[in-house]
């Protein structure tokens, strides 16, 4: 299948008519006809209904031309970004992040700077800060957890993961293969206080709120690498997303699937009043590198 193929059958799709279809493709009738027939030899199924006096799609031709035009869009987007990289787009951009971003965040910025190494990116830690210095333009574009206040903002969803359960390399539960909250309502466990994070904060505490349990809090750190050494100290046992694992993991700190946890979503926001030229690419980078790692 080639894609001069899919041009074909989406204006032949729209003008419903041969003759007109190839004048609209600057070809003769033939060699249109002959196409799609070929396309639909290697389908194994009718586009189209033709009789003497009309061509009408049938209900496969619908549906590939749906699936047509969106390939041909993606082809479209993805030579303009080519393209954009081969004329060395320049410039710079503020990306903002927290701690807990620290490893999708290096992977968005290592891919974005192998496609446009003429873009300057100047990292900023946004924690407590949220989203604010995003509305007032010292940040350009940072990674936010779901939900957030989108007021003046576009937000667009980039990563779903889960929770883990962060424990001591010979905790007690380390055998098993994933912890129930009943189980982690039994732990001393180590969480950030509310004010830094307070709709995470409230979604960690309601796991076992909704159960009526609570959980064993016997302290509170804002830094997470402190949490983690902490957990490495023995202090107890601590909820971290998919994501911030994968960057903590050590040999003495297991990670263990939370049984019953929610989805939770990690965002990219930028205001729509933003101009940057990088801005766009950025984010079209970033879904990229994060689609194949989303639960």
């Amino acid at each position: 299948m080639e894609l001069r193929q899919l041009r074909y059958f989406i204006a032949l799709s729209e003008e419903l008519h041969f003759s007109r279809a190839a004048r609209r493709l600057h070809l003769s009738q033939p060699p249109l006809t002959r196409q799609i027939r070929q396309l639909e030899e290697e389908l194994g199924v009718d586009l189209l209904y033709r009789t003497t006096r009309k061509v009408e799609l049938t209900d496969a031709g619908h549906a590939f031309a749906n699936e047509a035009r969106e390939i041909l869009a993606r082809v479209a987007h993805a030579s303009g970004l080519a393209a954009q990289a081969n004329r060395g787009v320049v410039g710079q951009l503020v990306l903002g992040y927290t701690p807990a971003r620290a490893n999708i965040v290096a992977k968005a910025v290592k891919a974005f700077g192998k496609l446009y190494p003429n873009v300057r990116i100047s990292l900023r830690d946004m924690s407590g800060q949220n989203v604010q210095l995003i509305r007032d333009g010292r940040i350009d574009v940072g990674f936010v957890a779901l939900p957030v206040d989108k007021t003046g903002l576009i937000v667009e969803t980039v990563l779903r993961e889960r929770y883990l359960v962060a424990m001591p390399e010979k905790h007690r539960l380390a055998a098993r293969r994933s912890i129930s909250i009943r189980e982690l309502a039994k732990e001393p466990s180590l969480l950030f206080p509310r004010y830094s994070n307070p709709v995470g904060y409230d979604i960690v505490v309601g796991l076992c709120r909704t159960r009526d349990l609570s959980m064993n809090i016997v302290l509170e750190v804002e830094n997470l690498h402190m949490r983690i050494e902490l957990v490495r100290a023995g202090f107890g046992v601590c909820v971290v997303r998919t994501s911030t694992a994968e960057a903590l993991h050590g040999s003495d700190v297991l990670f263990r699937p939370l049984q019953n946890s929610p989805i939770m979503e990690v965002g990219i926001a930028y205001s729509p009043e933003n101009r940057s030229h990088a801005l766009p690419l950025f984010a079209d980078c970033v879904k990229q590198i994060l689609a194949k790692r989303s639960n």
